[in-house]
């Protein structure tokens, strides 16, 4: 008989057929993941998957197995959320994920509203980019998620748009710019541009806002994360663009200028994301607050200044 740690390993190769991206998925070696994967074609006597020049595709058999291996995990997930979620236990752990930004600007705050709600309730949170944020939900290692921006497509995930993040032009002090109530990207094209590096949904963000421009900002320099974007433009590199509530959780000592980029779009969406299935009480309260606090999130967005102390919160990046 097959275990669940193999169906989930077995899944993680089903959805990226390939062998190496699922072990990046569960946290194992590549030959970790080749060897439980033919362990579970020995249960079940049959080829999960063809083996063709490096490239996995699954069999009859194996899409038979990966429907069913959903079920059975979903249905172990959700014993165990009940347990969990004993009506007699007012304690328990919440698990959420996302990028630092909306750790610092939308989760943090809510975070003394729960502990006042459900003091003995632990809080998780966990650090991660968007799309690791949401592999994250789908693992259920994070019992929701908040993302900047659509997730990729999956059948297996409930995704509300709570709020539109606007964007703006992040300046340094003193600059020409710094005077305007409204900056419009035609007037961008005269300075160098400070990015985030390919792949983050910022400099995606960017690039749909700039790409109808007539003239393109030419760009000077990449930065890795948003403080070092900030460090970068308060040191007088160049001008960045960037949602509003970007700006809190990054803000030096330099404190770099914003203002608001006219643009025709709705903004950058701020997305909740859930599994299809009935959450706990707390997660069910901590979403509703979340919620109720990205009501006004087109206002500016203060800086929040985090103290990591002793508590009931753990941060994992």
């Amino acid at each position: 008989m097959f275990q669940l740690r193999q169906l989930k390993i077995f899944i993680a190769a089903a959805e990226t057929l390939n062998f190496t991206q699922a072990a990046k998925r569960v946290h194992l070696s590549q030959p970790s993941v080749t060897e439980q994967v033919r362990a579970l074609e020995d249960s079940v006597g049959h080829a999960l998957f063809i083996r063709q020049n490096n490239r996995l595709q699954l069999t009859a058999a194996g899409e038979r197995l990966a429907t069913r291996a959903r079920e059975l995990l979903a249905l172990a997930d959700e014993a165990f959320r009940q347990v969990r979620d004993n009506v007699d236990d007012p304690g328990g752990t919440i698990r959420v994920a996302a990028p630092q930004t909306l750790c610092t600007s939308v989760l943090v705050p809510q975070l003394l509203a729960l502990a006042e709600l459900y003091p003995a309730t632990q809080v998780a949170v966990q650090e991660r980019n968007s799309s690791d944020t949401a592999q994250a939900v789908l693992d259920a290692t994070a019992d929701l998620g908040l993302v900047h921006g659509w997730p990729a497509d999956n059948a297996r995930l409930r995704v509300e748009t709570i709020a539109r993040d606007r964007p703006g032009v992040v300046l340094p002090p003193g600059h020409p710019l710094a005077h305007a109530t409204e900056i419009h990207p035609h007037a961008l094209a005269d300075y160098p541009l400070i990015v985030t590096m390919q792949g983050c949904r910022y400099r995606e963000y960017l690039e749909a806002l700039l790409q109808d421009a007539p003239v393109r900002p030419h760009v000077r320099a990449v930065a890795d994360s948003v403080p070092a974007l900030m460090q970068m433009v308060s040191a007088g590199l160049g001008i960045s663009i960037l949602p509003r509530m970007a700006m809190g959780p990054a803000v030096t000592a330099a404190q770099p200028v914003w203002r608001p980029l006219a643009t025709q779009g709705a903004g950058l969406p701020i997305c909740l994301i859930t599994l299809h299935r009935e959450p706990t009480r707390q997660v069910a309260a901590f979403i509703q607050m979340i919620r109720l606090a990205t009501l006004g999130s087109d206002q500016a967005m203060p800086a929040i200044d985090v103290q990591h102390g002793a508590g009931r919160v753990a941060v994992a990046k």
